[in-house]
């Protein structure tokens, strides 16, 4: 991409060549190329390469490599596992179905206190309850129990 052998190179070295890179003064930059990486001979005892290895294929031999050599990166993989396996497909899944329930509910409950409202204005303006119960498909009792409340 660069245009430099190296697959790790800091941002002097970049901004030499390429200034349009350049983002902010006084910090030091990285730009790691992981189709050199994958290509290069690397020593797997660095960390920044156990690191790359995980990043570039949490699953490949290099990563395995990376994984025997650092705890945290065997954490690391755990964790992605959790995040990215099955598990969090069916925690996915889940959450898919707790949120049509939770909506469900939700309109059901905004569909009741809408009705609720519309029955009120039209006991408020003397509307017989055989009328109201049919323009609102809501029985009777239920409107009866509307009109005690609104009574209070």
């Amino acid at each position: 991409m660069l245009g430099f052998e190296e697959y790790i190179s800091e941002t002097e070295i970049v901004l030499k060549e390429h200034r349009e890179y350049e983002m902010l003064k006084n910090m030091k930059w990285y730009f790691i190329e992981l189709p050199k990486f994958r290509n290069a001979q690397v020593d797997m005892d660095d960390k920044i390469n156990q690191w790359l290895a995980f990043i570039d294929d949490y699953k490949g031999e290099r990563a395995k490599m990376a994984e025997e050599k650092n705890d945290v990166i065997k954490k690391a993989r755990v964790e992605m596992n959790y995040l990215t396996g099955e598990e969090a497909e069916r925690r996915l899944q889940w959450l898919r179905e707790k949120w049509e329930m939770d909506y469900n509910s939700d309109m059901g409950q905004a569909r009741r206190e809408g009705k609720e409202e519309i029955i009120k204005k039209m006991l408020k303006a003397n509307m017989p309850i055989e009328q109201i119960s049919e323009l609102t498909e809501i029985n009777r009792e239920e409107i009866e129990k509307i009109m005690k409340k609104t009574e209070k």
